[in-house]
Formats: structure tokens, sequence, C-alpha cells
């Protein structure tokens, strides 16, 4: 089918996240991560070639942070069908051909890439979101990824001032006890990385103070942060801190017995009084139930039974013989000697053959019981 559209189809293992209703700052984030995945997994020597095409969604400036050399990703031109040139020296012309040839390979897989990226984004939002930059002619296809992610950041991602006051409080809430000090820097990382967009700059001594009051009001690192506190005032930095206390928290998980003996008693030392008294009266209504059920499972035990005695008496009585009736059941007919014929029949008298009136009814070969 072609290099463009091989490459599409390459693509659509990678899945991609739909955001329902206006998108976040963090829905594009997560949106722009998926498509860099994407991006990233085909290979091309464009841009210091380490990074795959992730230069059609991140910003030229970024991009130059990490690529080989700061090389930047440059957006390929169409080589045409054929090499502007052609040398007539035999080796010459090869190498000429040859070149030309990768650079359609680059041209197309570049546009196949695009192709993937753009119609990810305009599947994984609601039409609304980029009605406004839609062609009635080309809809989408004149934009390129990242065209429409600095638009979809405009209208919907960019951060207010509820954002961020969301996010310096999200900085500061504190560590619950559970997870790796790792996971929760990280999450604080991913935060301040938001707050960078508006103009907030790293403040890493203010972290460093928030970090210091949480670890201690767990009380799990107490002999740890005073020994924190005897170390040189250059050597007490925020960076130094996450390495110190992940460090802590590693020895006291080697000391429990089970991870699980760990958790349990991180999450001992989160309940407060009242939560414990939520769950007595949790206790006493399971207990409650219980009783309940095992209450209405013997009156259904005991219905049951009652149900098959019943039943069985009433299954005898249908099986024991009347005396007042023959052997034979209920009904059965008796022989009588017929008047008409002289015969012990079972027929009424006027049902007899010997009477003229029942001619019509006699079966062949009938012969009257007079004669005999």
């Amino acid at each position: 089918m072609g290099i463009r559209h091989d490459v599409e189809e390459g693509l659509e293992k990678y899945e991609i996240t739909k955001i329902d209703g206006q998108p976040t700052d963090e829905d594009l984030n997560l949106l722009a991560k998926e498509l860099t995945n994407a991006a990233g997994s085909v290979a091309t020597q464009n841009g210091g070639g380490e990074h795959g095409h992730v230069g059609m969604v991140v910003e030229e400036a970024e991009y130059i942070t990490f690529s080989r050399n700061g090389e930047r990703f440059l957006v390929p031109t169409n080589p045409g069908p054929y090499p502007t040139t052609v040398d007539p020296d035999k080796i010459i012309r090869e190498r000429q051909l040859a070149e030309h040839k990768a650079e359609v390979v680059e041209y197309e897989t570049y546009l196949g890439v695009e192709n993937y990226l753009r119609r990810m984004i305009v599947k994984s939002l609601d039409h609304e979101w980029l009605a406004e930059v839609e062609s009635e002619t080309m809809g989408f296809n004149h934009l390129s990824a990242k065209t429409l992610m600095t638009h979809l950041r405009n209208v919907g991602g960019s951060l207010d001032h509820m954002d961020v006051t969301e996010l310096i409080s999200n900085i500061q809430k504190p560590w619950d006890a559970i997870e790796t000090p790792a996971a929760h820097f990280a999450r604080g990382d991913k935060y301040e990385r938001q707050l960078l967009k508006v103009g907030q700059a790293k403040n890493p001594n203010l972290r460093l103070a928030f970090a210091l009051s949480t670890f201690q009001s767990s009380g799990e690192f107490e002999p740890a942060l005073r020994e924190w506190e005897t170390k040189p005032r250059a050597d007490q930095t925020f960076v130094n801190f996450r390495v110190f206390v992940q460090k802590e928290f590693g020895k006291h998980n080697k000391q429990n017995k089970t991870t699980a003996k760990s958790v349990g008693h991180g999450i001992a030392n989160s309940i407060t009084d009242k939560e414990v008294e939520q769950i007595e009266q949790l206790e006493a209504q399971a207990f409650f139930v219980a009783e309940l059920a095992n209450s209405m499972q013997e009156q259904s035990q005991k219905q049951f039974k009652e149900m098959m005695e019943l039943f069985k008496a009433k299954l005898d009585a249908k099986s024991l013989p009347d005396p007042s009736k023959p052997k034979g059941g209920e009904g059965k007919k008796q022989k009588k000697k017929c008047q008409h014929c002289g015969m012990e029949v079972y027929h009424k008298p006027e049902a007899c053959f010997e009477l003229e009136a029942n001619a019509s009814k006699r079966p062949a070969g009938w012969k009257s019981k007079k004669s005999t």
C-alpha cells in the first residue's frame, strides 16, 4: 500500500486516551506524552537520529535540549519523483539515485507519522474544541500536530489562577506513609513543571521545607531526621534530602518481615479516633446483617421442612387404596346378563345387536347368539 500507509498502520498499536469535555493542561500533557511515544518509535536520521519523530510533537526549543549536539528537527521537503540532477558518471549517478530514494522514504515516512498524529489528536477530543481551525474543504489535513496542540492549549489547556492555586496546594499535600517517597516527590515534580508554564519558578528551598514537615509529621523517620539536622548546612538541599529519605525508607522495608506488614503499619498510623469509631459501627452493622441472614436461613429451612411433610402426607393419602371401591379402580364395569342375547356382557340391553334397531351397527360376520 506504500510507505505512508505502512507507517500509519504500524502506529495503530499505540493507545491514545480520550479527553472528555474541555481539555485541561494535564489532559494535554498526557496527550503529548502518548503522541511522543508513538512518534519516537519511528526511526529517522532527522534531528540527530536518536529520538525518532518526536520533533513533530514537542516544540523546537525543548527538542534541542535533548537532541544530539543540539540538532534541530527539520520538516523534510518533497524530493519529487526523480532526482533534480543526474551525473553522467555511472558511480556518481547511482549514488545520486540512492540518495534520492532515501529522501523519498524519509519524506513519505514523515507524512505517515503526521497523518497518524493529526488523526489521533482529532479523535481524542470533542469536535467543538477544534472546530475553529477546521477547514470546510481540507478538514484538518492542512494543520500539523504541533499547530493543533498549540490551538488546544490556547482554547482550553492554559492554566488560570485557580489552576495555579490547586497545583501549589497539591505540592504541599502530605506523604501518606504508604507510597514510596520517590513517588511522592515525582508527583510534586509534575506539578512543578506545570507551574513553570505560567512563570512560577522552581523553589527547592520551599519544597525542602514541605518535605521535612510532612516526613516529620509521619513519625516514621525521627532518628533519620535528627541525623539530617547534623549535616552541614551546605549539604541540606532538597536534592540531597530526596535521596536521603528514600534510602531510609528502603531500610525500613528491609526491617519488616513482609511488605504487607509495612503497608499495614502505615495504614494503622493514619487512622484517627473518628475512623476507629466508624470502623466499629461498620463491624456492628455487618454483625447484624449476618445474624439476620442466619435467622432468615433457619426460618426458610423450617418452612421448607413443613412444606415437605405436608406434601408427603398428601402423597401418601392418594396412594392408599379405597376399600369401598373395587380393586381395579373407581368406575370399573361389571358384566350383566342381557335379556335379549342371554349372555353375560358389558353392553346395555338397548345396545344389544340382537335388536333389529341395532342391525346397522353389527360388525361384519356377526352371528346371532340365539341360534347357538
